[in-house]
């Protein structure tokens, strides 16, 4: 359970901050200008961003899994870890980077990304506390989330379809909303 946890926060946290970080200094040194003016989509920089932490993510998900589950077992629920790690490490990155193209320096960004970390965190606390039954929790977004990863890590990922249509249609929607906003950046800087 413990190692789920920490999956969760590396990737919810972490993943979030990591490509904003990136981000504003690519912005600081000038990437987006040059990128405007360059013969090519702006989809291939997103995606080129999404890419390296997709694959940095799942690389992570794999050794953590590997060296705390062992290898015997991590052979039966690897495929289910390695897909809802990359769900969330697709909505998280892209969540990160709207963020960061919508805030103005990493100052700002602070703000939103404690209150983003502490919302998608929640469910990992409150899901967890057995004492208290929170019947709410189920109505909160990244508490599927976070079962979604849980029971992948014991075997029992049994979530259904429209579970991952959702998914991927947040995925979708934050994309759509990067490339937006990565369009809008890209004609101020340029």
């Amino acid at each position: 359970e413990i190692t789920c946890e920490l999956l969760f926060f590396e990737i919810a946290a972490v993943g979030f901050l990591g490509i904003a970080a990136v981000l504003f200094k690519e912005k600081s040194m000038g990437v987006i200008r040059v990128h405007a003016i360059l013969p090519i989509r702006k989809n291939v920089f997103l995606l080129s961003k999404l890419v390296i932490f997709l694959l940095s993510d799942l690389i992570f998900a794999l050794l953590l899994t590997l060296l705390n589950v062992g290898p015997a077992d991590t052979v039966y629920i690897l495929p289910e870890v390695l897909l809802q790690t990359g769900l969330l490490s697709l909505m998280m990155a892209l969540a990160g980077l709207v963020c960061a193209l919508l805030l103005k320096d990493f100052r700002q960004f602070t703000l939103a990304y404690l209150v983003i970390a502490i919302f998608a965190a929640s469910p990992v606390f409150l899901a967890a506390n057995t004492a208290v039954k929170w019947e709410w929790i189920r109505f909160h977004p990244f508490y599927h989330i976070y079962m979604g990863l849980k029971n992948a890590y014991f075997g029992t990922a049994a979530v259904s379809l429209y579970y991952y249509l959702a998914y991927l249609s947040v995925i979708m929607l934050l994309f759509l909303w990067a490339q937006r906003v990565f369009s809008r950046e890209m004609r101020r800087e340029g």
